[in-house]
């Protein structure tokens, strides 16, 4: 549990907050950090997720394990993708 929470506090820190505008668990779990932390602030131009950065400490649980789901759905992704260009390398005979 404790290295989630490790996970899910990095992550708050390098998550990229585009997805806050999808609808989803993200969305959900963080609506109320951005509207108590955030309100105030113009959204577009990456502004929402600097606030967000800023206030890391401040999120809730919830929001920041929304995040780390988020981030290790992303890699996930980005892994398989990868995966294709890998190709093996034909072994010979020395």
């Amino acid at each position: 549990m404790l290295s989630k929470l490790h996970l899910a506090s990095a992550a708050a820190v390098f998550a990229p907050v585009i997805a806050l505008a999808e609808p989803g668990p993200l969305r959900g779990a963080c609506a109320g950090d951005i509207k108590a932390m955030c309100g105030s602030i113009q959204p577009g131009g990456g502004r929402i997720r600097d606030c967000m950065k800023e206030h890391r400490a401040q999120l809730s649980i919830a929001c920041k394990v929304a995040i780390a789901d988020r981030m290790l759905e992303h890699g996930r992704s980005q892994s398989a993708s990868g995966s294709a260009f890998i190709r093996s390398v034909p072994k010979t005979d020395d």
